[in-house]
């Protein structure tokens, strides 16, 4: 399996600060089993800076929007230990994930685990006396080696905002596993007209997704061959990163 790209974010509070930050989350992905051995994952923060940092570490769950918005809340399915860490400089301090949930899962499931650089502030505008500063977002899943992705395609004419003709493409994931989805092909034909070719260029964004399971995406792509009203028998062709 590749690795996901990762997703790191700078926050600042207040005044730009000309410090870079200077730590790393490893791995950046992790997958847990819903019990045994596997069901609990070990991450690594090191620190690359000068001075000691403060790490805050939290998990949330994940899922995505049929326009593709990612949407997180707040869960109580894993242990985190320690979830606060205090790193010294040039040095490496692990953290543990367990999986708390049910044992018994029907699917794969989606999380996000934060790291997060937070400074103490002792000035008495702060009522937190937390800044939060840099953090990552690594993806977290539990699931089985016996999950699968089913990814699913459902075509039709129609007519968009502006008036324009295209096609209806709708995603979904209907399979036990999430699936990063490349190098997209979609053929479409009816018994009445003529085979039509999307490629990865015309999909957009729904190549190169991710799609965990039972997540759906749609998008409106024009193009003067489509016949408005009319569904299309659409045939699905793509690479996976995983």
């Amino acid at each position: 399996m590749k690795a996901l790209r990762f997703l790191a974010v700078l926050v600042t509070l207040g005044a730009l600060s000309t410090e870079a930050s200077a730590f790393t989350l490893e791995p950046m992905t992790a997958v847990l089993t819903p019990s045994g051995a596997g069901s609990i994952g070990t991450f690594h923060i090191k620190n690359d800076g000068t001075d000691k940092i403060a790490i805050k570490l939290t998990v949330v769950t994940r899922s995505l929007s049929e326009d593709g918005k990612e949407e997180n809340a707040p869960t109580s399915a894993f242990m985190v230990y320690p979830s606060r860490l205090l790193v010294e400089p040039g040095a490496t301090a692990a953290a543990k994930v367990q999986w708390k949930g049910s044992p018994a899962i029907a699917a794969e499931q989606t999380f996000r685990l934060i790291a997060e650089e937070v400074s103490i502030d002792t000035s008495p505008d702060t009522s937190s006396g937390i800044k939060m500063r840099f953090r990552y977002i690594a993806s977290l899943y539990v699931g089985k080696a016996s999950f699968n992705a089913k990814l699913m395609a459902k075509v039709d004419g129609a007519q968009g905002s502006n008036g324009e003709k295209g096609f209806s493409v709708e995603l979904a994931n209907t399979g036990t596993r999430h699936v990063v989805a490349m190098k997209m092909h979609l053929s479409l034909s009816r018994s009445d007209g003529p085979a039509i070719e999307l490629t990865a260029d015309d999909l957009g964004a729904l190549n190169g997704t991710n799609y965990l399971p039972s997540s759906t995406r749609k998008l409106f792509i024009p193009n003067e061959a489509a016949e408005v009203g009319k569904s299309y028998d659409a045939q699905l062709d793509y690479d996976s990163e995983n």
